[in-house]
């Protein structure tokens, strides 16, 4: 995040939050949202109990206009890394092969990478 637009990502970020609390509420397993040792990397980490209701939250027209003003506040492209479980199988990254999202909104000049 750019430190000099911290406050206008935190906006965007509560908005997020309040529209999208609902859905990890009912659809996550669990979440965490915070800051890394990096006071301007945000961090978050969710566990989704479907990827249909994953791939429906993205496809939410609220959800991609808070993205969007989020990661036009960053100074980089928003990094995503995925994990699987040890008793689940590893489908989750040929869903989500390495390299630029093809299921999230970039902006201008950032984007979405998967790690």
């Amino acid at each position: 995040m750019d430190p000099a637009r911290r406050e206008e990502f935190l906006s965007a970020l509560n908005d997020m939050f309040a529209f999208a609390e609902p859905w990890y509420e009912e659809h996550a397993h669990f979440a965490f949202h915070g800051w890394a040792r990096d006071p301007n990397t945000w961090v978050v980490i969710a566990a989704w109990k479907s990827e249909e209701i994953l791939e429906r939250l993205r496809k939410e027209p609220e959800f991609q206009k808070h993205s969007v003003r989020m990661l036009e506040c960053c100074t980089g492209p928003m990094i995503i890394e995925q994990f699987s479980g040890m008793k689940v199988d590893r489908s989750v990254f040929d869903l989500y092969p390495a390299g630029k999202s093809q299921v999230h909104l970039p902006t201008q000049s950032l984007g979405v990478e998967f790690v």
